[in-house]
């Protein structure tokens, strides 16, 4: 009885460790608090299947993402919280931006896809459709 006893506790607390990790069937989260005008976008929390990228892309007036990026960071499989993106400018109040999550299949932690390289790090799909998560801009106080 004492020898089960200590292979079930073992067993548990191995359990919260696999539990933790995203393998690559599972299906991408991503949590975006309220983002204010400027230069950089926080994701609060990001649960990703694969090695790669969030991607800030602006969009066009239908709300598709365009293909050129206004700013990315690196991110490891699994769950991460307070990710920041650095843009290349400033997000005025009103736009609207998504945010995609891209594999690395490049040249390892370097981002190369864009309009005139579409074949390495691609978006990861979920349903047939690129992972995202959309925002409007927005001030929070008196400004």
């Amino acid at each position: 009885m004492k020898f089960f006893n200590t292979a079930l506790l073992a067993s548990l607390m191995l359990l919260p460790m696999g539990a933790a990790m995203a393998s690559e069937g599972d299906a991408p989260s991503m949590e975006i608090e309220l983002q204010e005008p400027g230069g950089d976008i926080t994701i609060a929390k990001l649960v990703s299947n694969v090695d790669g990228f969030v991607v800030a892309h602006a969009v066009d007036d239908e709300g598709t993402p365009l293909k050129k990026a206004i700013g990315h960071t690196q991110i490891e499989k699994g769950t991460q919280e307070r990710i920041g993106i650095v843009l290349d400018r400033d997000m005025e109040s009103g736009e609207k931006i998504v945010v995609m999550l891209h594999k690395d299949t490049g040249e390892k932690g370097e981002y190369e896809y864009g309009p005139d390289n579409t074949d390495v790090d691609e978006p990861v799909m979920v349903d047939g459709k690129p992972f995202t998560k959309s925002f409007q801009v927005s001030w929070t106080g008196d400004h």
